[in-house]
């Protein structure tokens, strides 16, 4: 009988069926937390665009935000950001509290979330700490699905490949000087404001 650890990496693994992802219930591992942090924040970006084209904020012909609408954002507009972002903190720290709970903490550790600097540092001990390889005081281990792995990696790959992307543009620009230094990219980027 194989064990989790060395399972291959496509086998199939048996999740209970009780256990619902969405829930402050369980343990999510690094890749699952990964997985479905980078969905919450995809359907939150798309929930959010949606919500700015269908209200009149941002026109996507132009790619501009009409300021008019902005100043005149209707009660039913407000309220519907609000909730949204409501449902969005809630899964959040869903998805938080299941990745403390794999390292057998509370999930009253997110109240670290709160303290500016700190915050930094559990943002890399969520992402990079191990999880119990045993069963803790949150449930057994929840292997993470295919798709989770599949979309974990993608989610990865992907910021790997925006970093250099970014870094490179920069670098670009500083070396045949159409930025002289970083206060200027400062200055061009908030050139709006």
């Amino acid at each position: 009988m194989q064990t989790q650890e060395s399972s291959p990496f496509f086998s199939k693994q048996v999740i209970s069926p009780t256990d619902h992802p969405l829930t402050m219930h369980g343990r999510f591992t690094r890749l699952s937390y990964i997985a479905w942090f980078g969905i919450l924040q995809l359907f939150f970006s798309f929930a959010l665009l949606s919500l700015s084209v269908m209200l009149g904020i941002l026109n996507l012909n132009s790619m501009h935000f009409s300021q008019h609408a902005i100043h005149s954002l209707s009660g039913l507009g407000q309220t519907s950001y609000i909730l949204l972002s409501f449902i969005y903190l809630y899964f959040i720290f869903v998805v938080m509290t299941r990745r403390l709970h794999d390292r057998n903490k509370s999930g009253w550790w997110m109240v670290l979330f709160l303290i500016p600097i700190v915050q930094f540092f559990m943002a890399f001990y969520l992402l990079f700490a191990r999880g119990c390889s045993k069963a803790n005081r949150f449930g057994h281990p929840r292997p993470s699905t295919f798709i989770e792995k599949l979309l974990a990696w993608l989610i990865v790959i992907t910021f790997v490949i925006g970093l250099f992307a970014s870094t490179s543009i920069v670098s670009f620009m500083l070396g045949t000087g159409e930025i002289d230094n970083p206060t200027v990219i400062i200055q061009k980027g908030t050139e709006y404001f």
